[in-house]
């Protein structure tokens, strides 16, 4: 119990600091006047990931707080943090020559040069940070509505299932954006500059774009922890990792069950057959592995 207040405690603690953080940038970029649009629109993500930061630290102050304080969410929020502190002094960097009024025209010629991937990048991590906090937040919410006591199971698996469709589009758009990334990452690697000022902002793109890669995968690693509790809520199952390979064949879960066997409770994980091999786990009758073994090799005999 201590060690979970002591998490709650902490993950308030950078939340609070990352709200901030994103406020400074905020300011940062209306105090820069007549800026660049690629600078401005750097406004709509800040204000779309704020209030997300605000649900999650308010969520977490309460003593019944039905968040997972997964290592998912402790990486995005701080990373979130550490994004607009860094990103902030980069705009001030670029801006270094205009005033307030104005914004010399260098600072926008430099912007142009160096800006557009290192902004695009900046806000694709910022919207990984933000999905990642905003599935854990509306997985909860919906666990939480769907135990309460007189709801009718129908209402709960529509809304278990809703849960579990719109995550899964959330996966199917990460590894959209994974492959987005690393074309990116290849390309930059492949630069050969001699300025030694874009040489230096070369470097700094691959490192942010390697960030970006981390950022997808808790973002996918958080997407699958919330499909697989809601499952686990709707179906009583929680099963992954199951694999066969080299001519293997692995089951798991119910198997030709029926009345109520099917509602027994299973959470099965890392099942693996190889090597011309058979796993099963979980509720299993009147299953005939020979079948299972000419599956895995049509040209075997049953005999």
């Amino acid at each position: 119990m201590a060690e979970g207040l002591g998490a709650a405690a902490a993950i308030v603690g950078i939340a609070s600091a990352a709200v901030q953080s994103v406020q400074f940038l905020s300011t940062t970029v209306d105090d820069i006047k007549d800026a660049p649009d690629t600078i401005r629109n750097i406004k709509v993500d800040l204000q779309a990931i704020e209030p997300v930061l605000q649900s999650l630290e308010a969520a977490c102050r309460r003593d019944d707080s039905p968040i997972d304080l997964s290592d998912e969410i402790k990486f995005a929020v701080e990373n979130c943090s550490k994004a607009c502190s860094n990103f902030r002094a980069l705009l001030e960097h670029w801006m270094r020559h205009s005033s307030g009024d104005k914004t010399f025209w260098l600072d926008r010629w430099r912007v142009g040069l160096f800006g557009q991937e290192r902004i695009k990048t900046f806000k694709g991590r910022l919207s990984d940070y933000k999905n990642t906090l905003s599935v854990t937040l509306s997985t909860a919410t919906i666990i939480t509505t769907t135990r309460q006591e007189g709801l009718m199971k129908e209402m709960k698996d529509v809304m278990l299932q809703q849960n579990e469709n719109v995550v899964q589009k959330e996966i199917g758009q990460t590894g959209d954006a994974r492959a987005d990334i690393e074309r990116a990452l290849q390309e930059a690697l492949a630069k050969h500059v001699s300025d030694e000022e874009l040489e230096q902002n070369r470097q700094e793109l691959v490192q942010e774009l390697r960030q970006q890669q981390a950022s997808n995968d808790a973002l996918r690693q958080m997407c699958e922890q919330a499909i697989s509790k809601t499952a686990y809520e709707r179906i009583g199952q929680n099963i992954k990792s199951v694999k066969g390979t080299d001519q293997s064949i692995a089951v798991a879960g119910y198997i030709n069950t029926t009345g109520e066997e099917s509602n027994i409770d299973q959470d099965i994980s890392d099942i693996t057959a190889h090597n011309r091999s058979f796993a099963g786990a979980g509720v299993i009758k009147n299953l005939d592995f020979r079948d299972l073994r000419y599956a895995a090799s049509p040209n075997m005999s049953k005999e």
